[in-house]
């Protein structure tokens, strides 16, 4: 069998121990499984396009908050995101390549909320009706790291600090002026490293990502505080909301590709080789609507971007990576303004399964846990403002074999093949062959061709170089390479 290896698609076709094309489909330890389409669950849209998405947990359970350009939301249990904005409602910047997105934390039963545009806002859940100024103080970016509610790039009474991390008091995210009593305070990164671009949480530490360096933030106590250690130089955050996390590990693009950082000090390349290249080439120059967001349903971290074939400002395509096995996967013919993880309500009753739609067709049983309520996984909005997650039907997914030869040093015959995928009486696999007869050629894409009763393909495909494209429609579970059976030829 030749089994179908990692996306490369940096690197050359012929002898590629990966592929070139890995789309629709989640990488495994050996081949893939199906990718589920993104569902709409929330009947009705946000007022505007989604710059936000927050899923809080407390005794009660998770709640789900987003936000747009003027609003904020707190979704409610008919999964409709109801207006809970301050009066006045809100300014962000929403023009070409400076928009705002809502970034938020929990601290305690308070859900915190920056803009940049207006003052940082808070919502206490089980009280508060709306939410309100927490704080006199603009930030772009917002966690809790350790017992304090953390800020970066601040605007203070107009003077916009770019390179400035400024943090609550302890244990009181209501206190901001600096103060040894209370241990407010902050501390300004002064350097050539950009804007600060991100800010990840932790229970001891943080890290502080900037434009071109990262810094870990480590609690020490009075008098500093906290202290600042850098962990990489001329590496940072290429796009704000590049920036996932979980666990220990950060995941993020920088200028030269993808990384990994794992426990605040080992920086790990992830996309060198694989997908780097492939992914600069595709994007389109508008890195603001660069979103991430982490599944740890399937250990995969995912970037939604706009590619080629793009259209207006919306994200078509994913790039995916698989954390526990270190390999990468796409996702094409998107429908996204911005993803996140984030819960559900449960689907309890026949009613609310109605919104899955073909209820056969669906990826996993209706007794699996995926559709509970809680339940952490990808989520996001679509170009209708719509809130949904990734639970429906199998997308239509395309995985490449490597390039290879049929017969050792000769032009060879492909008589059938049989494509190794685990599905059901109404999975389509249809197999395409693509071949050229010398690596300065352009590669010719043969006619797709369906499997029969006996589960195999009649090919009768002549060239030196082979490569076999198997695309599947409907639900499967898994796909893992094909069996070939080839006739040597002489040369011509």
């Amino acid at each position: 069998m030749i089994e179908f290896g990692d996306l490369q698609a940096d690197l050359p076709s012929y002898q590629n121990s990966g592929a070139l094309v890995v789309d629709n489909v989640l990488p495994l330890a050996k081949g893939y499984k199906s990718l589920a389409g993104f569902q709409a669950l929330s009947g009705t849209g946000l007022s505007n396009a989604a710059v936000g998405l927050f899923t809080s947990f407390s005794a009660s359970g998770s709640t789900n908050y987003a936000g747009d350009r003027s609003k904020l939301y707190q979704m409610d249990s008919s999964l409709v995101f109801q207006d809970k904005s301050k009066a006045g409602g809100y300014n962000n910047s929403t023009t070409e390549n400076a928009r705002d997105f809502w970034a938020f934390t929990q601290f305690g039963s308070n859900i915190i909320a920056t803009n940049f545009a207006d003052n940082i806002q808070k919502f206490t859940e089980g009280t508060s009706s709306a939410f309100s100024d927490l704080v006199a103080l603009k930030a772009k970016y917002i966690a809790v790291i350790r017992d304090f509610v953390v800020a970066g790039y601040t605007n203070e009474s107009g003077t916009v600090y770019n390179q400035r991390v400024k943090w609550s008091g302890l244990n009181d995210s209501s206190t901001w002026t600096p103060s040894q009593a209370t241990q407010s305070g902050f501390q300004d990164i002064v350097g050539s490293h950009g804007n600060i671009q991100a800010i990840v949480g932790g229970e001891s530490a943080g890290v502080i990502f900037m434009e071109k360096a990262i810094y870990r933030m480590s609690y020490v106590g009075v008098p500093l505080v906290f202290q600042f250690d850098k962990i990489a130089d001329n590496i940072g955050a290429f796009a704000p909301k590049s920036v996932a996390s979980y666990g220990n590990m950060v995941f993020f693009l920088a200028q030269d590709g993808f990384y990994k950082l794992t426990g605040g000090q080992q920086l790990t390349p992830i996309g060198n080789g694989k997908v780097d290249n492939f992914f600069f080439d595709d994007l389109s120059s508008n890195l603001d609507g660069i979103t991430s967001a982490v599944d740890p349903n399937n250990s995969i971290v995912v970037w939604s971007y706009r590619g080629s074939g793009a259209t207006g400002t919306t994200n078509n395509k994913l790039l995916i990576y698989n954390y526990a096995v270190d390999k990468w996967s796409t996702g094409s013919g998107q429908d996204l303004e911005f993803i996140a993880s984030a819960s559900q309500e449960a689907f309890t009753t026949l009613e609310s399964l109605d919104v899955l739609g073909d209820l056969d067709n669906l990826p996993k049983s209706l007794d699996s846990y995926f559709y509970k309520e809680g339940i952490v996984g990808l989520a996001g909005f679509n170009s209708a403002n719509k809130f949904g997650k990734f639970i429906a039907n199998s997308l239509s997914a395309t995985v490449d074999t490597t390039e290879f030869e049929g017969a050792k040093g000769k032009r060879s015959t492909l008589i059938e093949c049989r494509p190794i995928v685990d599905g059901t009486t109404n999975t389509t696999v249809t197999v395409t062959p693509i071949t050229r007869q010398s690596q300065l050629d352009t590669t010719s894409t043969g006619s797709a061709v369906n499997t029969n009763d006996t589960g195999t393909c009649p090919l009768r495909s002549t060239s030196r170089y082979h490569r076999i494209r198997v695309s599947v429609n409907g639900n499967f579970d898994t796909m893992s390479g094909v069996d070939i059976e080839a006739r040597p030829e002489g040369g011509r």
